[in-house]
């Protein structure tokens, strides 16, 4: 009877020891992950995640042979490489870019992206990758009505844009009718303008530039020519949670090397046809400023 009893409790033992093993064990490794830092779960996961549009001529778009392509997604792509790591894209217009930020469900997001001091409160932002001004697409004709250096004459035009991009809480501020698109390609946009559904599309100068000028190769009826004035010089880098600043020191890393040994401005002349937007605009402090800080 003893030595049954004995036998028992030693079974017994041995489970409670195996418990407390796996028990040790599993709360080890769930504190090791949760000390881990951004960039050391990416490095140990082999794998950046990156919202971008994907409809987006000249940053993200798919080339003829249907191949992700475009400034913002050869700059991520050479990052990767710099960094020893897989970019795997998630094509995620403006409006949830932030949003699958906010849930991890991306580590990074890009899309033209402008530092504004609201972003830089909520998100951690890389080194500028690109500097520009705000620029807007009007009909060829003239009709769009548009010609005011200092954009007072936005008030009551249609504009064209996604949702929560920065240059519609402009044309909002300054008493435009925004008209909301979800993730639509350029043509769309164009095409609107050209046969008066919109007045104009506010957006990136640089990046207008080159869609008028593909839309012209690929859809001769679609008569849009940018306007003439240019406000709010940006600065826009790669988006992400402000967990902590490993992952930026890293990703600043790269582009300050890119920057310095050419290859950034080389990507930017491959797209925005010989253009250097790797630096500031000559002139940018003179352009007139909107504040959007007040607009939802």
């Amino acid at each position: 009877m003893l030595k049954k009893l004995l036998t028992s409790v030693l079974l017994v033992s041995s489970f409670a020891l195996v418990a407390c093993s796996n028990t040790s064990t599993s709360s080890t490794t769930e504190s090791s992950s949760a000390t881990q830092t951004q960039w050391e779960k990416i490095e140990e996961a082999g794998v950046l995640k990156v919202a971008t549009p994907g409809t987006l001529f000249p940053t993200s778009y798919y080339n003829d042979e249907n191949e992700l392509v475009g400034y913002e997604i050869e700059m991520m792509n050479e990052i990767g490489e710099r960094l020893g790591i897989e970019i795997e894209y998630q094509e995620i217009g403006v409006a949830e870019a932030f949003t699958a930020v906010d849930s991890g469900k991306v580590d990074v997001a890009v899309n033209n992206f402008d530092m504004t001091a609201e972003r830089l409160e909520k998100y951690n932002f890389s080194t500028p990758y690109k500097y520009s001004v705000g620029g807007y697409i009007v009909r060829e004709d003239g009709t769009s009505g548009l010609e005011a250096a200092d954009l007072s004459d936005w008030t009551g035009k249609k504009a064209g844009g996604g949702a929560g991009t920065q240059y519609m809480k402009i044309a909002q501020k300054l008493g435009a009718e925004p008209v909301i698109y979800d993730n639509v390609t350029n043509d769309v946009y164009l095409r609107d303008v050209s046969t008066g559904r919109t007045d104009f599309i506010p957006n990136d100068y640089y990046t207008q530039v080159m869609a008028i000028a593909w839309a012209k190769a690929n859809f001769p009826d679609i008569k849009v020519k940018m306007g003439d004035a240019k406000y709010n010089p940006t600065e826009q880098g790669i988006v992400m949670s402000k967990a902590d600043t490993s992952l930026k020191e890293k990703l600043d890393q790269a582009i300050t090397e890119m920057k310095e040994d050419g290859t950034l401005l080389a990507i930017s002349e491959k797209y925005y046809g010989g253009q250097d937007l790797t630096q500031p605009i000559e002139g940018a402090e003179d352009l007139p400023v909107i504040d959007t800080s007040d607009v939802e």
